[in-house]
């Protein structure tokens, strides 16, 4: 049953590609068999023998009529599977004529070369209306598959969605006191620190804003990048703090993409990977950007860093980008791409809807 489930080729498991020639299979016998019985009032042999002698031709037109449903399908099912329904539909009235051209030449051909009997004259018109019920009937099981399929699909990513949104809600609740305890202790403590140690009282004050940004982020599904970038400035300060010169912080964000809405909190996590495992391993640091561009609907975010890279890996396994991936996948069936920065350093970078 493994075995089964298992990827064939352009996303099709073993299960589907044993259902479609299945499918062939028994629409060759029944066809075979409606010929069969059609020749009675003239044939000269039994029905059986009949039924046995016309079975290759009829095995040699349908896997022929496979051969041309397969670019056909791929067409619509892989190449054009992001695009609406109803386009696709439409498209058959282009694909059907020239699946009946395509799949008749190649099998009279073929069937004249090898001296099998086919229709002729005026009798190829079954062939035409056959053939062109048969595409239509097939194309409806692959259209309805594909229906049910991804219905499926959104079915359980709803359902996915619903348990990360309940398992995020009591994580939320859990960690709701400490950050807004922190956030007034860290006020409290920045009104005693002395006036001749201001870097210190801003960096307190820095920090009682991650906080505060946390505690709010929590109770809300989106932000503007406008809040995400501020509080990202301000977890880089305090980055800096620490680092020194050795950390360089771009920003590379239009005021055109500033009232755009993203998840809260989704940027930190791949702008503190970049910052710990590419610009701290080195002794000279280097270099995060972050840039966000808007275009045709949608939101790209990158996050690029000249650091020590991912040991010759561009996959990250760290927890704060599998969750960014998840919320990514979850919320926007949007991939988290992490490639390698030439010369040296990684790119993540995704697209979302605005």
């Amino acid at each position: 049953m493994p075995t089964l489930n298992r990827t064939a080729f352009w996303g099709i498991t073993y299960r589907q590609l044993a259902s479609v020639l299945g499918f062939y299979l028994i629409s060759a016998l029944l066809y075979d068999g409606a010929l069969s019985i059609s020749q009675r009032p003239w044939s000269k042999q039994s029905l059986g023998s009949d039924y046995v002698q016309g079975f290759p031709r009829i095995l040699l037109d349908y896997s022929f009529k496979l051969l041309v449903t397969a670019p056909i399908w791929y067409i619509l099912f892989i190449g054009l599977r992001h695009h609406l329904l109803a386009r696709r539909v439409l498209l058959h009235v282009v694909f059907l004529p020239v699946f009946i051209v395509v799949w008749q030449a190649i099998y009279y051909l073929v069937s004249d070369t090898i001296g099998i009997g086919r229709l002729r004259n005026s009798g190829q018109v079954w062939d035409t209306y056959i053939g062109g019920l048969f595409y239509l009937v097939q194309f409806g099981i692959y259209h309805a598959y594909a229906y049910y399929r991804d219905y499926q699909r959104q079915r359980i990513q709803e359902a996915e969605l619903r348990e990360l949104a309940v398992k995020s809600e009591l994580s939320a609740l859990k960690a709701q006191l400490n950050p807004h305890f922190l956030y007034n202790v860290f006020n409290t403590i920045s009104a005693t620190v002395p006036p001749e140690l201001e870097h210190t009282r801003e960096l307190l004050a820095d920090l009682a804003d991650l906080f505060r940004y946390q505690l709010q982020a929590s109770k809300t599904d989106f932000v503007t990048v406008r809040d995400e970038v501020a509080f990202l400035q301000k977890y880089l300060d305090l980055e800096k703090a620490r680092f020194g010169d050795r950390l360089q912080v771009v920003f590379d964000v239009p005021e055109t993409v500033l009232n755009a809405k993203i998840p809260p909190m989704l940027l930190q996590p791949l702008v503190e990977n970049a910052v710990r495992h590419g610009i701290a391993p080195l002794i000279e640091g280097g270099e995060v950007r972050i840039k966000i561009t808007q275009q045709n609907g949608q939101l790209k975010v990158t996050v690029t860093d000249t650091g020590a890279g991912m040991n010759g890996k561009v996959n990250g396994t760290g927890v704060g980008l599998a969750n960014t991936r998840l919320r990514l996948e979850k919320m926007y069936g949007s991939e988290l791409a992490i490639t390698v920065n030439q010369p040296h350093g990684v790119v993540i970078d995704f697209v979302i809807p605005t």
